[in-house]
Parts: structure tokens; sequence; C-alpha cells
């Protein structure tokens, strides 16, 4: 009896044990199965942290860059005028997202050349910069200088200035373009239009005698401050300003404005009329805001100073300041900008070179 039962508890065991092992056969693709989904699953996740980990570094190394030292900007012109006052505002705003001080430096001299020398000559690290607009191209144009906007590396150009109007004394009794031009056709080269020699609103009055037929005779009478000052007390006949720096007078009716001197109409000046209003060619002297460094610094660092000047075109306080002055916020980065200044440059001074020349 014990040896059967014996042999029922072996076989039994036996069984078991056979049953075992041929689930453990079975079952043994299952697992290995499950730590290769596993294994996938983990790869996918080590990727997926991978790529995020990547794209974490590529937006940490966008905005890695650091500011060191103070950035100071030269303004080429005496303070006062609308570039100082541009040039200011636009460092007001970048000192926000610097992380240094930015500082504003004027000299004046050699109708903008002693400015962009003092950049050209500075330390190549990005911490010297230069602002300027289309007068930067005259000097070259006379031939007085061989310093060109291709000397500097071109940061930016956030600001567009199209405000220049053409202004006269309400006492002249000339309350629209039409009447100053009939006027100056019936006593060609006694109207004095009064500018700055060697400026680009030299070149205006070429361009408006050239495509009115206007007749005006160019007056040297200095800077803007000067021009205002001449028109006010009647030394000169006309002038052509950045509209914001006349504005009083504007508002009192002391100064009329004839019409904008720009290419497109500025809906934030609408009751200026342009030239084509009266059925003449538009004469465009609107101007342009150029920031710029010199021709070594590195490209990560003017990057960088493109970037910088990016947030500050894009600060609140800085497009309501421009606006203020009828001006238009639209950044344009370095390329880009070079381009559109040597175009302005193309069509709207260089037609009237020759001319120019003659007169100096």
């Amino acid at each position: 009896m014990r040896r059967k039962v014996f042999s029922i508890i072996l076989g039994t065991a036996l069984a078991v044990s056979m049953m075992a092992g041929c689930g453990s056969k079975e079952a043994a693709p299952a697992s290995s199965e499950a730590k290769t989904e596993a294994k996938a699953e983990d790869t996918k996740a080590e990727e997926a942290k991978t790529e995020d980990t990547k794209a974490e570094e590529g937006e940490a190394a966008e905005g890695s860059y650091e500011f060191k030292d103070t950035i100071t900007i030269i303004c080429p012109v005496k303070a006062g005028g609308d570039t100082d006052r541009n040039t200011r505002l636009l460092a007001q705003a970048m000192q926000k997202y610097a992380g240094v001080n930015v500082v504003v430096k004027n000299v004046d001299g050699g109708a903008t050349v002693m400015g962009m020398q003092e950049c050209l000559d500075a330390k190549p690290d990005g911490n010297t910069l230069i602002v300027n607009g289309t007068d930067l191209f005259v000097p070259y144009m006379q031939g007085t200088s061989q310093i060109n906007i291709d000397s500097f590396k071109t940061i930016a150009i956030p600001v567009i200035d199209n405000t220049t109007v053409l202004a006269v004394n309400k006492n002249s009794g000339w309350n629209t373009l039409e009447d100053l031009l009939k006027a100056s056709k019936a006593a060609p080269n006694t109207i004095e239009y009064g500018g700055k020699i060697g400026a680009s609103n030299q070149i205006c009055g070429i361009a408006m005698n050239k495509e009115w037929e206007a007749g005006l005779k160019f007056v040297d009478v200095g800077n803007n401050a000067a021009k205002m000052t001449a028109l006010l007390g009647e030394q000169t006949d006309v002038i052509n300003i950045s509209y914001a720096l006349a504005t009083d007078y504007f508002t009192t009716g002391e100064f009329i404005p004839m019409c904008l001197l720009g290419a497109e109409k500025n809906e934030l000046l609408a009751d200026v009329p342009m030239a084509s209003d009266y059925g003449l060619k538009d004469v465009d002297f609107s101007k342009f805001f150029w920031v710029a460094t010199g021709p070594e610094v590195p490209d990560e660092t003017v990057a960088a100073l493109t970037e910088l000047v990016k947030k500050a075109s894009e600060d609140e306080e800085f497009v309501s300041a421009m606006e203020g002055y009828y001006l238009t916020v639209d950044f344009m980065p370095g390329e880009e900008a070079q381009e559109f200044a040597n175009k302005m440059y193309e069509e709207t001074l260089l037609p009237y070179k020759d001319a120019f020349l003659e007169q100096q």
C-alpha cells in the first residue's frame, strides 16, 4: 500500500514537473517580447529626452550671449536733434535687455565722418556702435571720405523716419505747395531754401528743383536747430525738417507744412499732403535709423547685438515713444537692413550726384 501510494505521489510529481517545464518553455518567448518592447519604449523615451535636451540646449545657446561691458552708441551729430533723440531712446530700450549700461556719446564733425571713424577705430569687441541715416552716404558720394556702409557690419534698422516735410513761415503768404511753386517760377532763384551744405537736405533741394522745376536757391544756414531759427525769423523762406522737431510751430500755425517728402503717405501725419496729391513726382527724403559696428567684430557678437536691438524695437515704451514722434518702428536685421539702405542711396541720392558736386 505504501509502495502504491509512493508510486502515485511520484507519478504526480513527475507530471507536475513536466507541465511546469512545458509551461516555462511557452512563457519564455512572451517574457522576451515584453522585455524587447520595454527596451524599445526605453529607447524611444531616451531619444525623446535627448531631443528635448537638444532643443533646450539650442534655446539656451540662442539666449546665452552675455554682454559684460558698457555698450557705447556713437551719435555722429550734436546733441539736441532728431538723430540724437532717437539714439537716446534706443539706448534706454536696449539697456532693459542688455544686462549692462548702454550710453550715448556724441561725436560731431566732418558730416558724420568723425563719429564713424571713431567706431571703426574702436576695439572690435562689439561694445562700440554707430548710428546714422542717409547722411552716412554723403561724404562718400562727395569723395571726401572712403567710409561707406560697407565699412561696417550692419546690426539693424529699427526705425523708419517718414516725417520730413517742406515747411514755410505763415507770413510767406503761401498756404500750399502750388502757391510756393507758382511764386518760385515767377521769380526763379530768389526764394531761399535753407539747409546745411554737404548734407542730404542740400540734395533734397536739388531734387525739388529738378523734379518740380522749383527754382529754389540753396542757402547754407546750418543744422536743424539753425534752420528752424532762420525760418522763424524769416531769414530764409523754406526748409525741410522732421515734423516732430517743429511740432510746436506747426501746432501754433507759425510754420505751414507744404508737403511730405516721402515715397508714401504717413498715416500718423494724415493731414500733410504728398507732392503726388498735386500731380507732381514724390521726392523721397524720408530717413532710416541705422545701427552698426566695426568690421572685425565677431559674427556671434553681431548676432547678439541684432537680437538686442530687436528686443528693444519690440519694447512697448520704445514703440510708443517713436509713434509719439510720428516715426514707424519697422525692424530689419543686418543684411536686409543694409540692402534697404543701399537701395535708398541708389534711388534718392545717387541720381543727383553730379548736380550736388557742382554746388560744392
